[in-house]
């Protein structure tokens, strides 16, 4: 009785954390199926809008407020006149662009005083969901039974091309762009249609210093002082459609902007987000989530370790090249960090165990009807067999991966051989991502960045993976790295293959690009004869990796297939709410401003303050407040912005609603649709919410609005901005500037 109680507990414990039994504030929602939540208790909590007001196709809804930044983040408009408020990490990239050691916008900030003083920010731009609809059943219609899954992954792609042609219907002259998403690893099909803009400016952000304070040790911690954000602005033709770059632009004029609510907030307040959460894996079997936990994820965690090493010794070097890879660095340092919360998440959550109890439940309920068993009963030993033979080979080709990766140099010689090597096979076996224009459009981009070149990084890169390759176990060693440097062992084999990779980066025949372009017209055995030791280096290790890109391919196309019937007999089973997995669309969720317990012992108010990012300073960087936010607190000079509750001004607080990376910057609002600041981050505790959510541990870290005001007024001197923006200010405060 005592073995049977408690397997029945674990299972209950199990399905509670399940997407497939949603709980209160967990829930990526798709805009339009308000109507499957709560609605009479989020009214009771303080949502006050109805479904319309938040998307509509009809009317102007916050949909139109809401949009998505090509550099993989969210924004908002806050004015009639096109003015963006997003974070400053979402704007780094642009902000690392425009910078100079002589225009250092990075530690200095930007400001532009004046709309004529707004700069490009270059390669940005911000689109605008005008709709989206369901087309699963059209686009799985291409996809029969006896085609092998390269056959249907094909078929899905042609027709997935041909709807999304015919809703774009021409307009892509008009700024609308299609795109069919796939939701859930292909249980559904959405058809959005965006409108696209493409004069995207800089207008303020920040110094480093407010922007990224706290930087790498502070990122997903809590508690956190951190002034996330930038403005930017969206421009169109003085006609009012999209357009390039222009001097003779207007401002974008947008159907709906969101006010600000600088009336502050308390804990328990209702919240809800809108934005374009990047990816999560909710609905992924046990089998996927254990090679994620044990395998993957590790691996990806090391290589960004050496990734980050080789970049920051290369910036310690050259002040002006430390400037230029401060964007590289930053993107992978975040993911590194990610990646080891999700690690320590999937066990915290002991998700994999969970995960098997609610298989286990699955089996027995197909067992006991027929009809389903029938659709659904071989889903999970067909899933099981392919991880299987998965891990059998995944160190090897994660570790080829790594090495084809590693500067691009080294990419395009691989690119060039894989070309020559698919011109060989039947033209019905030949991979399109190989066609003559996905080669040529391949060839102009590298010819385009070539002279920005780093060859320092390539020759750590290279000495990087010829390591992991040889710390691969006994039956998996590189033939040619080993006839190389097989006899060696130990730091004495280190040396070598670094010696190794700085002589054939350094005195390569191909640092001229049109050297390197001959190589893409000749056949494989024309590049097998060429007397280079890296280019030898690359073919052997394409020709050993081949066997198992195959395999790769086979894993993919049969799991996509079944991955969509685990799901389906899921549901069926279980009978709740869904939402779909994330994948960068518009997306709602809700929760309220909460506190958290991390561990025993600990307890995490939901609030900080100006004070506390004062204590953190320490002169340095990410700790370097600057001397004008020192001044300001210590003359008390907090403006409208002083919250007489906490005594101070406020800087960041915690809601839990249920957010991840794509989110960054997304609008944190009140139940009246009204901006009370700007999701930033979530809590290293939660980084597991990728997989599972835990309403007691998952924490969406905001900066608040009136934080953001603070800095923009006192600051940065850009409070003009103020005047086209509608600001709601509580009782205790005025209307000054």
């Amino acid at each position: 009785m005592i073995r049977k109680f408690l397997t029945v507990s674990i299972l209950v414990f199990a399905l509670a954390f399940s997407p497939f039994a949603s709980l209160a504030d967990e829930g990526m929602w798709l805009p339009d199926s308000l109507g499957k939540l709560p609605m009479g208790q989020l009214k009771k909590r303080g949502f006050e809008l109805k479904p319309e007001d938040v998307y509509s196709t009809t009317q102007p809804s916050l949909k139109d407020a809401i949009v998505q930044i090509s550099a993989g983040g969210t924004g908002s408009f806050v004015s009639g006149e096109g003015l963006i408020l997003t974070n400053h990490h979402v704007a780094f990239s642009a902000i690392t662009r425009a910078s100079t050691t002589e225009k250092d916008y990075i530690n200095n900030g930007f400001l532009a005083k004046a709309r004529a003083e707004e700069i490009p920010a270059q390669g940005y731009t911000v689109s605008i969901l005008q709709e989206f609809k369901d087309v699963t059943a059209e686009v799985l219609s291409a996809a029969k039974p006896e085609m092998t899954p390269e056959q249907r992954d094909a078929a899905l792609n042609a027709k997935k091309g041909e709807i999304s042609k015919a809703a774009l219907n021409g307009r892509d002259k008009e700024g609308i762009r299609t795109q069919i998403v796939e939701a859930t690893s292909g249980y559904q099909y959405f058809l959005y249609t965006y409108l696209t803009l493409r004069d995207v400016r800089m207008v303020y952000a920040p110094p480093k210093s407010i922007g990224y304070f706290g930087g790498d040790p502070d990122n997903f911690e809590w508690p956190r002082h951190c002034g996330d954000f930038t403005y930017l602005r969206a421009y169109v033709g003085a006609d009012g459609k999209p357009a390039g770059f222009s001097k003779d632009n207007v401002p974008f004029k947008p159907k709906r902007f969101l006010a600000v609510s600088a009336a502050g907030i308390k804990e328990g307040d209702f919240t809800f987000v809108m934005g374009h959460p990047g990816a999560t894996y909710r609905y992924r079997e046990s089998y996927s989530l254990d090679f994620r936990q044990n395998i993957q994820l590790p691996d990806q965690i090391s290589t960004l370790k050496k990734q980050i090493e080789i970049l920051t010794k290369m910036g310690e070097k050259n002040p002006a090249l430390k400037i230029r890879l401060a964007d590289q660095i930053f993107g992978l340092s975040n993911s590194l960090k990610a990646f080891e919360g999700a690690v320590l998440g999937l066990k915290k959550l002991n998700l994999v165990e969970r995960r098997r109890a609610e298989e286990e439940a699955l089996k027995k309920w197909l067992d006991a009807n027929p009809a389903a068993k029938t659709k659904y009963g071989n889903v999970l030993p067909q899933i099981e067999a392919l991880y299987a033979d998965l891990r059998s080979f995944s160190s090897k080709q994660t570790a080829f991966g790594e090495l084809f990766d590693s500067g691009d140099l080294v990419n395009a010689l691989n690119i060039a051989y894989l070309r020559a090597t698919d011109k060989e096979k039947p033209a019905g076996e030949r991979n399109p991502q190989l066609s003559d224009g996905a080669i040529n459009q391949m060839v102009n981009q590298m010819s385009s960045g070539w002279g920005e070149r780093e060859p320092a990084g390539e020759v750590g890169g290279l000495a990087s993976a010829l390591e992991s390759l040889a710390d691969l176990p006994g039956n998996q060693k590189f033939a040619f790295a080993e006839t190389l440097f097989g006899n060696q062992t130990g730091e004495a084999r280190r040396k070598a293959e670094r010696d190794f990779a700085d002589k054939v980066i350094s005195d390569s025949k191909y640092k001229s690009f049109d050297e390197v372009k001959k190589l893409f017209g000749l056949s494989a055995a024309d590049i097998r004869a060429i007397d280079d030791p890296l280019v030898k280096l690359i073919a052997a290790a394409a020709d050993e990796n081949a066997p198992y890109a195959k395999r790769i391919a086979k894993f993919n196309g049969e799991v996509v297939r079944l991955r969509p019937n685990y799901v389906a007999a899921m549901l069926e089973m279980k009978k709740g709410a869904y939402y779909p997995d994330a994948n960068f669309t518009l997306r709602f969720t809700y929760g309220e401003v909460k506190s958290y317990k991390p561990r025993d012992a600990v307890f995490y108010h939901w609030q900080t303050s100006l004070a506390g990012v004062i204590a953190k300073d320490t002169g340095e960087d990410p700790f370097n407040v600057p001397a004008g936010l020192k001044d300001l607190a210590k003359k008390k000079d907090f403006g409208n912005y002083f919250d007489a509750q906490l005594n101070d001004v406020p800087v960041n607080f915690l809601t839990t609603t249920d957010i991840t990376g794509g989110n960054s910057g997304s609008p944190i609002m009140n139940g009246r649709g009204e901006m009370i600041g700007l999701v930033f981050d979530g809590n290293f505790e939660g980084l597991g919410g990728d997989y599972a959510f835990d309403v007691n541990l998952n924490r969406t870290i905001n900066v608040d609005i009136r934080y953001v005001m603070f800095v923009t007024e006192k600051l940065g001197g850009a409070a003009y901005l103020f005047d086209e923006m509608q600001i709601k200010r509580g009782k205790a405060m005025t209307a000054g500037k």
